[in-house]
């Protein structure tokens, strides 16, 4: 969906991206990470053409982009950003289907289709439609700008730091909205953010940038197990990798087959991570969780031992 070759910008003699190659499949969600100043905003920003890349190639779907008219790609493109770029002084409903309404939709299909969204997105027509800016909290705000950015139905969204500045929460329960969305829009998504925790959560693919150059690249577990060097380890949480490799890994891959003795009273979803599983155990004071599916029932068990990898079952059985 998204291919970028040797792709360097130049502001004057300096390289604030450095011949990075990278390649974002469609239906995924690939988070740029790194220190601030590393080159990942103004990647973003190259693919849709805010900023003119000065060396390589950009290519969507096959297509150089300067091939596009910028209008016409940007149109195609969704794109959120942290401070919401809402207009002030329109409402939430005209707010979002500002480019349905540039690309000439009949006013119809642009009604359903903002009424779907704001569905889509928590926001109810009647309590929100008529709504301005200044009057949503931070978090219904950036909901209406991942909306906006949805409303034509691009297959691209570009997201730089859309969730930087609520109050962790808040962010937090946008995070996972946006990863249930993910999962049933299967949009390409390019995520910028300098929260590690935020870009392991979310992304299928991980770019790790430092001084406009891609350090390392991969799925996030790969990287948390084998950082290339001392720059991406610390970056990954030093010493907390572990922990951080808890939160990915669900208790399915752990768990083990119902024993003899009596089931643990103690319970933990067979979804719930490894990091939630031990938390329930420090909770409980337990070493031994019973594991259940969607209707409650057991389907196997997870001891300490098992959680840590000493000895563990097969996964997902």
């Amino acid at each position: 969906m998204i291919e970028l070759f040797e792709v360097t910008k130049r502001f004057g003699s300096e390289a604030a991206v450095d011949g990075i190659s990278l390649r974002v499949e469609k239906g995924q969600l690939c988070a740029l990470v790194g220190t601030s100043g590393c080159g990942k905003s103004t990647t973003l920003r190259m693919i849709n053409r805010l900023i003119e890349h000065s060396e390589g190639e950009i290519h969507i779907d096959g297509q150089p982009v300067r091939r596009f008219k910028e209008e016409t790609l940007r149109r195609r493109i969704g794109y959120a950003i942290q401070s919401t770029g809402l207009f002030p002084h329109w409402t939430v409903e005209r707010n979002i289907g500002l480019v349905p309404r540039l690309l000439k939709w009949p006013r119809d299909r642009i009604q359903a289709r903002v009424e779907e969204l704001m569905s889509l997105l928590g926001l109810p027509m009647e309590s929100f439609a008529d709504k301005y800016p200044n009057q949503l909290s931070g978090g219904q705000a950036q909901r209406v700008g991942v909306a906006r950015a949805l409303a034509a139905d691009p297959d691209i969204l570009l997201m730089d730091e859309p969730f930087g500045a609520l109050d962790p929460i808040t962010r937090e329960t946008l995070q996972f909205e946006l990863r249930d969305l993910q999962s049933r829009l299967h949009k390409t998504i390019v995520f910028v953010t300098h929260d590690m925790d935020e870009a392991l959560r979310l992304a299928d693919h991980l770019v790790v940038m430092r001084a406009g150059r891609i350090v390392q690249q991969g799925a996030p577990l790969e990287l948390l197990r084998d950082p290339i060097d001392a720059f991406v380890e610390s970056l990954l949480g030093g010493e907390d990798r572990g922990l951080k490799e808890a939160a990915l890994t669900p208790v399915s891959h752990r768990m083990l087959p119902l024993g003899p003795h009596p089931i643990a009273q103690a319970r933990i979803h067979r979804d719930a991570s490894l990091h939630q599983a031990l938390a329930v155990m420090f909770r409980e004071h337990v070493d031994r969780l019973t594991v259940v599916d969607v209707e409650d029932m057991p389907v196997g068990e997870l001891t300490l031992r098992c959680l840590v990898g000493v000895h563990r079952g097969e996964p997902g059985a």
